[in-house]
């Protein structure tokens, strides 16, 4: 059969005639059926592609070769595969050890307690005076009437100012509103 021969109908032929001689010699490499056949048709369409450049001496022996080597690619390529994937877990088995290792050694209740207390004293600091002082009152756990009587205000004055010092430090401390919810509500006790 000369390459300029192999027509649609001759490539049918050869494809009929070994395709199942071809799926068990790939199955014997892969060990996986759908992997096997996907193996025989890649390589009869490589063989469809190549038609006009393949030594037509023996195309049945050529055939064989094309998907034995395709089965050692394959072979190698899920190897490579394995461990590269292998290394990946290592390097993730050994970053969450180093991240366990980092949570465990931190408080988070300290560090959340920290960055709330930074943030409460800058927000204090940046209040009118009358303010912070009513509100530093109120945080002692003095009452309204006490702070009112200490800072000579009227207790309308003294709510109106812990207003103002309420509505200063919720847009900061938003992301703790649980922690603030607690502090607020025993602000107006």
């Amino acid at each position: 059969m000369d390459t300029t021969a192999l027509s649609h109908q001759m490539f049918d032929q050869l494809f009929r005639q070994n395709k199942r001689q071809l799926f068990i010699v790939a199955f014997s490499y892969v060990r996986d059926e759908d992997v096997a056949q996907d193996i025989v048709n890649d390589s009869f369409m490589s063989i469809w592609e190549r038609r006009e450049s393949i030594e037509p001496t023996n195309l049945k022996a050529y055939l064989f070769r094309v998907v034995r080597n395709n089965c050692l690619h394959y072979r190698r390529d899920q190897q490579i595969g394995r461990a590269v994937c292998e290394k990946i877990r290592q390097k993730e088995a050994g970053l969450m050890e180093y991240y366990t290792r980092t949570i465990e050694s931190c408080d988070p209740n300290e560090l959340f307690t920290t960055e709330i207390l930074t943030i409460y004293k800058e927000q204090v600091e940046q209040m009118p005076d009358i303010t912070k002082q009513v509100f530093t009152l109120k945080t002692e756990g003095r009452s309204y009437k006490e702070i009112a009587d200490i800072l000579h205000i009227s207790i309308k004055k003294v709510d109106k100012e812990l207003q103002k010092a309420t509505a200063k430090l919720r847009e900061p401390l938003k992301d703790y509103l649980s922690v603030l919810v607690v502090f607020f509500t025993l602000l107006e006790k």
